[in-house]
């Protein structure tokens, strides 16, 4: 009775793992997501996932629970490589193969891929096992690669792959393919709308976006953690906030290019007109059909208010003022001070945390201060994962 309610348990993990996957729209959180529950399922105790751009695989996705269990942060962070047969990823994306390597060292030398050890080196890993899974949607094409790395016993000994694993990766990278192609096309949305506002304001970037949403996402999930949210509502708010704070500004649409591109400084009427790009982001995103909607709404129109009621455009006080609005503004100063602009250098990482805790007195939620304190070393790292081009 025992192995039937254990083989229950891992069936119902399995169908809520595709559950999740296919209820995600953001790609870096399906990505990550994917990772994670490949990983669980194969017992694996690294792994990886590369997008298909063009002739190219762009790595931005890796978990490794041995360099994080040292205290590390994982060394390397987005990079691409050939879409050829040379790598393991390279090959599975060119030819659709599963690839389970006992031990990457002892790969043929006649084979057409082979091991790259230069990310064991800087990191001080020694990898052993692979299983190198396609992610082939419905159209049977190739838009990633998942490997998952280095199987281990319950005692944490590194084993191969059992031959068992790879069926039943075939089937989640099915499923995460299935998500990704869905999350690719809302991301690609997305971007639309934030290219129509770059074309406006150069300021509204792709990595700037990126970089708010992504630092929104640490700070709140760190808040959820010590407010005991329920990881299903974490992990769905997670989701959504990420997509709705890339949208922060899609308000700027609306101002004219005279005051959007004006090289100096604004006058006060000019800059009375400026803050109407929060009134308008709302009514661009006014028809709430959905949390998203709704989030995403909020966040344009409240990103500019401040706790102590000094903020525009309703001059909004504390509680007040969206939940979600409070984090993402958050996000945008700690990006504007930390990032070059035409009329100014980045500032130093200290310059910016001695400005960023001074602001936590009066724009700032008070309440949302040791969130952001203590994901310094993230947002950095999310800084170096998206640079400006």
């Amino acid at each position: 009775m025992q192995a039937v309610t254990a083989d229950n348990d891992f069936l119902e993990r399995v169908l809520a793992a595709g559950a999740i996957l296919v209820n995600i729209g953001d790609i870096d959180i399906l990505l990550e997501q994917i990772l994670t529950e490949a990983r669980f399922f194969t017992n694996a105790d690294a792994g990886s996932i590369y997008t298909v751009e063009g002739d190219l695989l762009s790595f931005g996705h890796s978990q490794n629970e041995t360099i994080t269990g040292r205290g590390e942060r994982i060394p390397y962070t987005r990079f691409t490589i050939p879409k050829n047969r040379a790598s393991m990823a390279g090959y599975v994306a060119c030819t659709g193969d599963i690839l389970n390597i006992d031990d990457v060292r002892k790969i043929p030398a006649e084979a057409p891929y082979s091991f790259d050890d230069s990310y064991d080196k800087i990191s001080f890993y020694r990898t052993r096992s692979t299983l190198t899974l396609p992610l082939i949607n419905n159209r049977q094409v190739v838009v990633g690669v998942l490997q998952l790395i280095n199987a281990r016993t319950d005692k944490r000994e590194f084993i191969p792959f059992h031959s068992a694993m790879e069926l039943l990766g075939k089937y989640y990278a099915t499923l995460g393919a299935l998500a990704l192609e869905r999350a690719m096309m809302t991301r690609t949305l997305l971007m639309r709308m934030v290219n129509m506002t770059e074309f406006r304001d150069p300021k509204e970037t792709g990595p700037h976006v990126n970089r708010v949403g992504s630092y929104s996402v640490a700070i709140y999930d760190s808040w959820a953690k010590t407010n005991n949210v329920e990881e299903d509502d974490r992990s769905h708010n997670r989701d959504v906030l990420r997509m709705a704070a890339m949208l922060h500004d899609v308000g700027k649409t609306g101002i004219s290019d005279a005051i959007l591109k004006k090289p100096g400084s604004l006058t006060k009427d000019e800059r009375r007109v400026m803050e109407n790009h929060c009134l308008i982001g709302a009514e661009v995103l006014r028809n709430c059909e959905s949390t998203f909607d709704e989030m995403a709404r909020d966040i344009a129109l409240c990103h500019h208010e401040s706790w102590d009621g000094s903020g525009y455009p309703h001059g909004l006080q504390g509680e007040d003022i969206p939940f979600m609005a409070r984090i993402t503004a958050i996000a945008d100063v700690f990006d504007a001070l930390s990032s070059s602009r035409a009329y100014k250098n980045p500032w130093s990482d200290n310059m910016v945390k001695d400005e960023m805790e001074r602001l936590f007195s009066s724009k700032f939620d008070p309440g949302l201060k040791h969130h952001f304190m203590s994901q310094l070393d993230v947002l950095r790292e999310i800084k170096d994962t998206y640079p400006d081009q």
